[in-house]
């Protein structure tokens, strides 16, 4: 080895004495890590001097590709734990997926930074795409890049999730599908990586560059060329970073959110082709208020789900019952009877939303491994037009509020579907549907696993005159709407429970429209107040003396 070349890199070296001075005088306890990070980059260093020396010299193609590939892998290590070590609202997340995100950040890497690449060296300059020479310098600088701003960009991304997870729950209950909810994260990660790369750019063409051109022109490039080759270098690492950072969170979100892979648009789109197809097939078993309501029709038939060896065991053991939970015939106002697999809804064409939503909720239904993560609010087209759209919904500042709430029909796959139809929805307050209606519907469910069944009945309030509620009776002229099919904004809700196990009993809740704070003591209300203001009379399939009275009184603590 040449002496003078050892001579000059020690001298070279001497130069740390200027900054291993300054911890020595002002922080010596740094002096210790100071010295380590030294002695790993003249390692590092000199590793990768001879890896690239070997494959300059071999100058294989399939190399070049698992090197590539090693160095995106060692790259994604060190995005992972620097997103780790970055604050607190970050590292919860890194750490409960820092083995599974490890293969996402690699291929978004690796691929990101292969594409832009291959653009770059077959097309763009052109040369010969897997000349060592070419390749190992281009693919560094665009790695190298797409590393900084991946750990900014990711970083981003996963405390932006943790810190407003609200907002992403607050765009998907108002039906906007899982990439929808996902853009203001998106739009937070990306300017993440392009404000540096743009505020830097300066800096770059000042100081980095000509180190990079030097060796350019060392190499026989005319100063045209030069510039051309650096131009485009800086472009594709710009281009590189984005689309490394799009790929790893595609590919990442699976690890983010739950195993059924809400990014699955495809299988989405499947689900709604057939849940629409099953709508318009369906229509044998919508019924006007007249068919349901004849002698003997509000009935159903009540199916054993578990031990029956066969359908015809099942048909013998197969029983009739009367449909407690359905309210009276109305007379004072547009209704359509819709009869679905979870619930029966009372549809009013003026209101464009239900008149009042009706089911039998068991023990069993409060189970099932239907989730509601691949569901999108569909118009229900058994009714006519103008009727309830998406769009009405959209920058309303209304959620899509359930009557009959998805968390009742997991049970059932074509239940859970038909939950999501706009004649089961009604306009509702983000706070009101997240907080109080939300923990009612909870206290439901604990109700039918105490009890085994309860039969309920939900619905709109709107307010006539300023005097009470009814139910779709209110004046148009003053009743608030929302989009262009003008769907009624409800005042209030109400919810009315029986219990017929054991010594029967009901109780009711009103709640209003709106965001404030509604203790559930002060919304309980007895089920003849409630007919009061709806004009609906509820459970007429109870003999006359329990029907009086049940609805006269109510009291959480009898439950």
């Amino acid at each position: 080895m040449n002496t003078g070349l050892i001579l000059h890199t020690v001298l070279g070296l001497l130069l740390l004495l200027i900054p291993a001075g300054a911890l020595y005088l002002l922080e010596r306890k740094a002096l210790k890590s100071f010295g380590i990070a030294i002695v790993r980059m003249v390692l590092q260093l000199l590793v990768l001097c001879v890896m690239v020396w070997a494959l300059i010299r071999v100058d294989n193609p399939w190399l070049l590709i698992l090197w590539l590939l090693l160095m995106a892998v060692y790259s994604a290590w060190i995005v992972i734990s620097r997103c780790r070590n970055q604050g607190d609202k970050s590292r919860d997340i890194v750490q409960n997926h820092e083995p599974v995100l490890i293969i996402p950040v690699g291929a978004g890497l690796f691929v990101g930074v292969l594409a832009v690449g291959l653009w770059l060296l077959g097309v763009v300059f052109p040369v010969r795409v897997f000349n060592a020479c070419w390749f190992v310098p281009v693919t560094a600088l665009l790695l190298g890049h797409a590393t900084t701003m991946m750990i900014r960009g990711l970083n981003t991304y996963v405390s932006a999730l943790k810190a407003d997870r609200e907002q992403y729950e607050f765009l998907r209950g108002n039906g906007q599908p899982h990439l929808k909810a996902l853009l203001p994260f998106l739009r937070r990660s990306l300017l993440a990586v392009i404000s540096p790369t743009v505020a830097n750019l300066s800096v770059l063409g000042l100081f980095s560059m000509p180190l990079l051109l030097g060796g350019i022109f060392l190499g026989g490039v005319s100063p045209v060329n030069a510039f051309f080759i650096m131009l485009c270098m800086i472009v594709g690492c710009i281009s590189a970073s984005v689309l490394s950072l799009a790929i790893t969170i595609f590919l990442a979100d699976r690890s983010f959110f739950d195993k059924l892979g809400k990014l699955m648009l495809m299988l989405a789109l499947m689900v709604t082709m057939v849940t629409c197809t099953g709508r318009k097939g369906g229509e044998a078993e919508e019924q006007d208020a007249n068919g349901l309501y004849a002698s003997g029709n509000t009935v159903r038939t009540e199916v054993p789900q578990t031990g029956v060896a066969d359908a015809e065991a099942a048909g013998r053991q197969a029983k009739t019952v009367v449909m407690y939970e359905m309210p009276a015939k109305l007379a004072d106002r547009p209704e359509q009877i819709l009869k679905r697999k979870g619930y029966t809804t009372s549809y009013n064409s003026r209101t464009k939303t239900p008149n009042w939503v009706a089911w039998h909720l068991t023990k069993a239904h409060t189970y099932g491994s239907n989730q509601r993560d691949l569901e999108v609010f569909a118009e229900d087209e058994s009714v006519k037009a103008p009727r309830a759209t998406d769009n009405d919904y959209y920058n309303s500042r209304y959620d899509r509020g359930h009557m009959c709430p998805a968390g009742d029909n997991k049970w059932d796959r074509q239940a859970m579907t038909e939950s999501f139809l706009f004649t089961n929805v009604c306009p509702q307050n983000h706070g009101l549907n997240k907080y109080e209606w939300n923990d009612l519907e909870i206290l439901c469910r604990d109700w039918a696993r105490k009890y085994g069944a309860v039969d309920i009945v939900c619905g709109p309030l709107y307010s006539s005159e300023g005097e009470r509620f009814k139910v779709g009776v209110s004046s148009a002229t003053q009743q608030k709407t929302i989009g262009r099919n003008k769907v009624w904004v409800p005042d209030a809700f109400f919810k009315v429970v029986l219990c017929r196990q054991g010594s029967p009993k009901a109780i009711g809740f009103v709640y209003r429209n709106e965001g404030k704070k509604q203790p559930m003591e002060e919304a309980v209300c007895s089920v003849d107040e409630i007919e009061t203001m709806t004009g609906i009379d509820f459970f007429p399939s109870l003999d006359d003396t329990t029907e009086r009275r049940v609805e006269a009184n109510a009291s959480l603590l009898e439950w």
